[in-house]
């Protein structure tokens, strides 16, 4: 029996967290973190296949998580999406710029989540060719 893939939760409200670990529990192996700079000492030690951050968080927000993971080797690799209510700060089509490998709206719905993951950690899609980014164009 292979090991389980991991997935990294970056988010401060813990509804939109119990959420996605219900999602994903069954498939993958869930690891969690409150904000971004707990995210990045998880992502060192544990090392996860794919991470779902929010934006929007104390301490350090999910730009600036994603920026600091993308400065580290093996942080350039990783898929990282963006799970956020769509805020006028940061609109889809930014996110998308970015570099973010997909996008979830807020709240997030099962199916949705499930076929991303799917895609983005599918062997014939490789972590350097992200797809599109889901949800509503901006």
């Amino acid at each position: 029996m292979s090991p389980r893939l991991k997935v990294l939760l970056v988010d401060d409200d813990p509804d939109t967290l119990d959420l996605l670990e219900i999602i994903l529990y069954k498939d993958y192996e869930v690891i969690t973190a409150v904000n971004g700079f707990e995210g990045l000492k998880k992502f060192e030690e544990l090392a996860p296949d794919l991470i779902i951050t929010d934006i929007m968080m104390p301490v350090m927000n999910g730009i600036r998580f994603f920026n600091n993971l993308r400065k580290n080797a093996s942080g350039r690799i990783v898929p990282v999406v963006a799970v956020t209510g769509f805020s006028r700060e940061y609109p889809v089509k930014s996110l998308a710029n970015m570099g973010f490998s997909g996008i979830i709206p807020k709240p997030p719905e099962k199916a949705a989540v499930l076929d991303l993951l799917e895609k983005l950690l599918s062997p014939a899609n490789p972590p350097d060719s992200p797809e599109p980014p889901a949800g509503e164009p901006d």
